[in-house]
């Protein structure tokens, strides 16, 4: 690993060009751990802790880009890490792809600053590649802050129109126990042994550096969160990658750390953008134009719900109005 950290902005084309000239092909180090932070205070340093006893022993360099966070997480980075510091938040997707371009190692593992590894797991996961290389990816099993699962967060099919239209309408929340819910859900999953899947969350994730190199970089235009490691699995799968969970590798996950910095409003109307623009990148034209009407429709019966202060209550009745009517203007701008 590094001996100093490395501080590079995006602005200092100079000082990334003299570390990239400084530094052996990606094949030379086993692993590469990227992470990106924003606001990350909170976290960072109960992950960055974790990660020595996490590799147990596998060599690995540790890159943090930073999304131009306002708060002390650049400065409670450790000096071993290589720090690249974003001018502005341009998202997870792009810092992502901005921390793999300064990676040297032959494993790349995507690691939210939320999580904390379980002595061992990295380990484990790079020795389940090592022993199958007929796999792209795998991920360890992620549990919540208190040891509970999960599953129905971190491991998913991909997502179909109808899957799709069931969570626009909520017909999950309304009949949480219906058979397409459970398989989009992965409820039969035996997670006694490794198991493939379609798409398990980026929150935790080692991929094969040349794996990375063929598929391309993540999606940019799924800024600044949310469906982009949906349509980066879709792309593995698309190219015949083979993705496994290893329950043997853990890791606690808080979940949902960046929503403690943006607003309801903000998180809903990206959701619901990305989604679309999956959907249009996806789907057939018909399919997408189609969801985009159930969207509208959706936002239709949860406003009055909201106003009544059913919907979303944790987000405040104003606060729940609010981003539900801001949705329904985007869909019915197409999100132009």
């Amino acid at each position: 690993m590094a001996e100093a950290r490395l501080i590079v902005s995006e602005c200092d084309s100079e000082a990334a060009a003299l570390k990239a000239a400084a530094l052996p092909p990606h094949s030379e180090i086993p692993l590469t751990i990227a992470i990106v932070t924003w606001n990350s205070e909170r976290w960072i340093e109960r992950c960055l802790r974790s990660i020595d006893a996490a590799c147990n022993g596998v060599a690995h360099e540790i890159i943090v880009y930073d999304n131009a966070s306002t708060d002390r997480t650049q400065q409670l980075v450790r000096d071993d890490a290589t720090l690249l510091r974003g001018a502005s938040n341009t998202g997870f997707a792009a810092g992502v792809n901005r921390a793999v371009k300064n990676a040297r190692g032959h494993y790349i593992f995507l690691l939210n600053p939320d999580c904390e590894l379980a002595p061992g797991a990295l380990a484990e996961l790079v020795n389940y590649l090592d022993a199958h290389p007929d796999v792209a990816v795998a991920a360890p099993l992620l549990s919540d802050d208190d040891g509970g699962s999960q599953r129905e967060f971190q491991l998913r099919r991909l997502p179909t129109f109808g899957t799709l239209l069931a969570e626009v309408l909520g017909i999950g929340k309304l009949m949480p126990s219906n058979r397409a819910t459970a398989r989009y859900r992965y409820r039969d999953l035996d997670l006694s042994a490794p198991q493939p899947v379609e798409q398990p969350a980026a929150a935790a994730l080692l991929l094969r550096r040349d794996v990375f190199d063929e598929i391309g970089p993540f999606d940019e235009r799924f800024t600044p969160a949310w469906f982009e490691d949906v349509d980066y699995c879709r792309r593995l799968a698309a190219a015949g990658k083979r993705i496994v969970v290893v329950p043997a590798a853990r890791a606690r996950h808080f979940g949902g750390a960046s929503l403690e910095h943006v607003a309801f409003a903000d998180f809903v109307d990206h959701w619901y953008r990305n989604m679309n623009l999956y959907a249009r990148k996806w789907f057939t034209a018909p399919q997408a134009t189609l969801l985009r009407c159930a969207v509208i429709l959706g936002m239709l019966l949860r406003i009055p719900l909201a106003i009544l202060g059913i919907a979303h209550r944790d987000a405040g009745r104003l606060n729940a109005v609010r981003g539900y009517a801001r949705v329904l203007g985007g869909a019915l701008r197409g999100w132009s």
